[in-house]
């Protein structure tokens, strides 16, 4: 592809960042939380003891033409649990599910936050991720590349060697009543198969075995990516096959060439981090979605520790 002169320019400068450089984190005191500019915070400051015994801190830093704010949640005494990851401000449910896993497990959680708007997509005007094209918007979760590498390691900065990556959102329908006609990618099924009006799973998707009501939707399902040069470890398989077992659907995401998201660039350039994403269904009721979240979460920590060379997890505090 040939790319004009100028625009060259802009790009390189854009993506010319000092290796050196690094987000710098500072703590939000209790006290600022009573006013503080997101709407996640903001719907759970008036429940007493919601962040008691978590740590919060926030980075701002300007990347690629685009003005990111993250935020850090650590729990006090188990610091060195997993990397939980909500990449979209606007999936409530899965916050709220970070929070529960974070006071049951420990470890550090870094959430995007968009400001009082809550959207899906940074505004800006620049480079997202692995694109080649200035645009006016940027999926957090299409941002993970050497050319973002700011916002990649202030993401990444909050995992702990032997410990995994988990990373949550909630959707609305892949197809079945996405309004779209069946566009959607956010879902067990296989497309083609659907639109001809079979289910079946997509390739390398394996359905649950086990009817739970909250899991019982093919939207609502775990994803462990490996690499189409390595294949699919027996550790996956045999995590994939507890999982199963518990009644939840696993898609195993083959990754060839990087689609700029968080599962893509671990597989690729971070293979000594065990990864999983779990998707639930958007719901009006946003502790449905948490619940469905915290069923492959719960199952994944006490079942799948072999991913990350580590005992089976234990919970930080009791239920």
């Amino acid at each position: 592809m040939r790319i004009a002169p100028r625009l060259f320019i802009l790009l390189a400068s854009m993506v010319a960042i000092t290796p050196s450089i690094a987000a710098e984190w500072q703590s939000i005191e209790a006290a600022e939380l009573q006013n503080f500019d997101d709407d996640d915070i903001e719907r759970h400051r008036a429940v007493p003891g919601y962040f008691a015994g978590i740590s919060i801190g926030q980075t701002r830093f300007s990347e690629n033409g685009f003005d990111w704010h993250l935020l850090r949640f650590t729990h006090d005494e188990k610091a060195d649990g997993p990397l939980w990851v909500v990449p979209h401000d606007d999936e409530n449910a899965a916050f709220d599910a970070m929070m529960e896993g974070l006071r049951q497990y420990g470890g550090t959680a870094i959430v995007v936050n968009t400001g009082a708007a809550s959207s899906r997509r940074q505004t800006g005007n620049g480079l997202c991720g692995i694109q080649t094209f200035v645009t006016s918007a940027c999926d957090p979760n299409r941002n993970f590349d050497y050319r973002s590498p700011v916002f990649t390691q202030a993401i990444l900065s909050g995992w702990k060697p032997g410990r995994p990556v988990i990373a949550l959102h909630t959707n609305g329908d892949g197809f079945a009543g996405d309004g779209a006609g069946g566009r959607g990618d956010i879902t067990m099924l296989d497309a083609q198969a659907f639109r001809r009006g079979r289910v079946q799973p997509r390739k390398d998707g394996h359905f649950g075995i086990k009817r739970e009501p909250l899991l019982d939707d093919p939207d609502v399902f775990a994803i462990l990516p490996y690499s189409s040069k390595l294949g699919i470890s027996k550790s996956e398989e045999a995590c994939r096959l507890v999982l199963n077992g518990r009644g939840i659907h696993v898609w195993h995401e083959r990754v060839g060439r990087s689609d700029g998201s968080l599962s893509n660039y671990i597989v690729l350039n971070r293979p000594e981090i065990a990864y999983v994403n779990f998707e639930a269904e958007r719901d009006e009721d946003l502790a449905n979605g948490a619940a469905a979240h915290r069923l492959m979460s719960d199952a994944y920590l006490a079942d799948c520790a072999d991913l990350w060379h580590e005992p089976a997890a234990l919970p930080a505090t009791a239920r």
